[in-house]
């Protein structure tokens, strides 16, 4: 089920997340005629909108379109002063020279992208931004280029990171930093849902799983605006068609359906890269739980991260020394660990209450028939 769509409005939009805008010698700038049919269509649908800004100045024929429609901005930090109520874009240095912006406004979300080369002032530029959001997601443009050397680099910015924000937190200022925050209250797989929960629409009046398909390769399209939108095998995905990450609970991680296809020709598979960082991140949440649960009161309404011996859960998969029966038991035992201490029925509870169905094949699966008859 589509809950809203993300509009490309002009070529060079701010990128919100780990991919990068191609070509920008091409600037094109959407139809008013094309984005008149995005809100009929939103409208007609109840989907709200992400609308994606550029350096470009809309008319304002094209605002009050816009304005007709349950939406968000994301726009340019340069940009910031111009537009109120929006999620600002920081890509990289150029763009913290224009930090000033955020003084003084009431900006609840900011994106910070960051790349392998940048990793090593992150936690500094968190520090930075203290004051200026009340939440912050930080994204990692170029997840494919990390070498070992990157993913030591990016631990130890996180553990700055968390000590940073355990600072705030004991001041009574609750901020929220994605990789560090989100696994500390999430109960279930939160990942990006690009083609399951939205679709992008681009410039050229084409759908898209997400805008990293379109700057990719513009060809690779789920039709027209006026078309009926067909997602070749949309099964991938989704989540239960993801047999490494159903079993996985790095849910924060984006679970990036474009880099997967991008780096293991596989929607639903993801790359060695992209599990090593949601591990990582989920390892600096564990430790920031543990530091700041006690001192703030939370320990008792949030369910401990269990500390993992693995971080690619491909690396236990596929190890052919361990039995297919040991590998179950072996993540069994660990994910299980927060749930050690809750009562049987309230589990089963909170089973049938995620998915009736999956309380029904669990009784069928451990539940043998007794034969009254067979006295030995």
């Amino acid at each position: 089920m589509i809950d809203y769509l993300i509009v490309i409005l002009e070529h060079n939009c701010a990128s919100f997340c780990c991919y990068d805008v191609k070509d920008r010698s091409r600037n094109e700038l959407i139809s008013l005629d094309l984005l008149k049919k995005i809100a009929d269509h939103a409208i007609r649908d109840r989907l709200s909108v992400n609308f994606l800004y550029g350096g470009t100045p809309l008319p304002p024929e094209y605002e009050k379109v816009i304005g007709e429609v349950e939406h968000m901005k994301m726009v340019p930090l340069g940009r910031a002063r111009s537009h109120e109520n929006a999620v600002f874009v920081i890509n990289g240095e150029e763009d913290l020279r224009h930090v000033y912006a955020l003084d003084g406004g009431d900006f609840n979300n900011v994106i910070l992208r960051v790349g392998r080369d940048d990793l090593g002032s992150l936690g500094a530029t968190v520090k930075s931004l203290i004051g200026r959001f009340k939440r912050l997601n930080v994204i990692v443009r170029d997840v494919y280029r990390f070498t070992e050397e990157a993913f030591s680099v990016y631990e130890g910015q996180l553990e700055d990171v968390g000590a940073i924000v355990g600072e705030e937190y004991r001041k009574g200022n609750f901020i929220e930093v994605n990789v560090l925050t989100d696994r500390v209250f999430l109960t279930n797989m939160n990942n990006c849902n690009a083609g399951t929960r939205h679709l992008t629409v681009a410039p050229n009046g084409k759908f898209y799983i997400c805008p990293a398909f379109y700057y990719e390769n513009e060809n690779n399209s789920l039709g027209g605006i006026d078309d009926r939108v067909e997602i070749k095998n949309a099964r991938l995905l989704e989540l239960e068609y993801a047999p490494i990450c159903r079993s996985c609970d790095a849910w924060h991680c984006k679970r990036c359906v474009w880099l997967n296809d991008a780096v293991t020709s596989e929607l639903n598979t993801p790359s060695h890269q992209q599990c090593v960082l949601a591990h990582l991140e989920r390892e600096a949440s564990r430790r920031f739980l543990e530091r700041v649960g006690a001192d703030i009161g939370i320990n008792d309404r949030v369910p401990p991260i269990p500390k993992l011996d693995y971080l690619d859960p491909f690396d236990v998969i596929t190890n052919r020394s361990v039995s297919p029966e040991e590998r179950e038991r072996h993540f069994a035992q660990l994910l299980s660990k927060p749930l050690e201490d809750l009562p049987v029925k309230e589990l089963l509870r909170q089973i049938y209450r995620t998915d009736p169905k999956m309380l029904t094949r669990l009784k069928e699966q451990c539940c043998v028939v007794v034969d009254l008859e067979d006295k030995e």
